[in-house]
Formats: C-alpha cells, sequence, structure tokens
C-alpha cells in the first residue's frame, strides 16, 4: 500500500509549523516521528498531540520498561506496524524482554516474570478488547500502582490508539524511517 502523506523538512514549512515542529522535537532528541509529520497537515491538531505525547511518553507514574509494555500491547492490538517497530527498540532499551516483545510480536499473550508487567498487560488488554476493565484488574491496578498512575495507564492506551489510528488511515510505513 502507498503512504499517504509525505516526509517533510523542516526548513520547507510555514514559520508557525516550524514552531510547532521544534516542540515535537525538543522531547524526543530533535526527531519528528511520522505520525507527527502527518499531524502536521492540522498543526494544532499536531501541537495537542505533541504536547499529550510527551506526558504520555514521558511523565507518568509508570517507570519506563512498563510504559514501552504498554505501548506495545496497544501497537499490536491494533496492527500498527510502525508504531510497535519503534516502541520494540524503544522497549529494548527499557528493560523489556526479548521474549515478551517477540510473543507480543507473534499476537501470543506474554509470560510475565513480573507481577507489574503481567498487570498492565491484562489492564490493557481488557480495555482494548472489553471495551472495559474488570474489577479486580482495576483495584489490583489501583493498589500497585495508584489511582492517578491508573488513569494514566488509560491515557496511554488512548494516546497510542489515536496515534494507531492514525498511522493506519495514513498508511505510515511499518519501518521507522
Amino acid at each position: 500500500m502507498t503512504a499517504r502523506y509525505d516526509p517533510l523538512q523542516r526548513e520547507n514549512l510555514k514559520p508557525e509549523h516550524q514552531e510547532i515542529w521544534d516542540g515535537i522535537a525538543k522531547p524526543r532528541k530533535g526527531a519528528v516521528p511520522a505520525p507527527f509529520q502527518v499531524l502536521l497537515t492540522s498543526p494544532e491538531l499536531c501541537r495537542l498531540s505533541g504536547d499529550l505525547g510527551a506526558f504520555c511518553r514521558f511523565r507518568t507514574g509508570l517507570p519506563p520498561r512498563l510504559s514501552e509494555l504498554l505501548i506495545l500491547t496497544v501497537a499490536r492490538y491494533w496492527n500498527c506496524e510502525y508504531e510497535f517497530t519503534v516502541h520494540s527498540v524503544e522497549a529494548r532499551k527499557a528493560g523489556v524482554p526479548d521474549h515478551e516483545i517477540e510473543a507480543l510480536k507473534a499476537g501470543r499473550r506474554p509470560v510475565f516474570e513480573d507481577p507489574a508487567a503481567d498487570l498492565v498487560h491484562r489492564f490493557a488488554t481488557e480495555l482494548l478488547e472489553r471495551r472495559d476493565v474488570s474489577e479486580k484488574t482495576y483495584a489490583d491496578a489501583v493498589a500497585r500502582f495508584s489511582r492517578q498512575t491508573t488513569l494514566e495507564m488509560s491515557g496511554i492506551i488512548g494516546y497510542y490508539t489515536h496515534l494507531a489510528l492514525i498511522m493506519l488511515a495514513h498508511r505510515v510505513p511499518g519501518s521507522a524511517e
């Protein structure tokens, strides 16, 4: 399938779009990933998505390892290859074991050694597949992570669903190019 967007170069953008580009790039080590290049078609949506993404990615109560596991769970649910490819690299850096990443990639439930990882995956899977979280899973999440972090987990799931759907609609290739 042909991509439905064109990669952008900062110097070719209008000044107001360059400002949004710079805001996206700042927390991402100067990079503006493909999803945000798609989103720049709507500068306000791009800016707001970038701000929410920076929070969901870097400032929630989840440690990076669990956050990346949550993101991979969402990416696999939506079969969003770009998101899965990019975040597999980040997940490895954050300490997610290869066997968990490979199981998710193959569409299988990983065998978790860490009960917190199992809980994060269970929470995401229930919410995505059932459109609800069981009383037990919700209570377990609040007890382990706090009510605030449990809310943030829902936010991460929603944010990465938002990006996955945009990438699928605009056929962003599966590679991290």
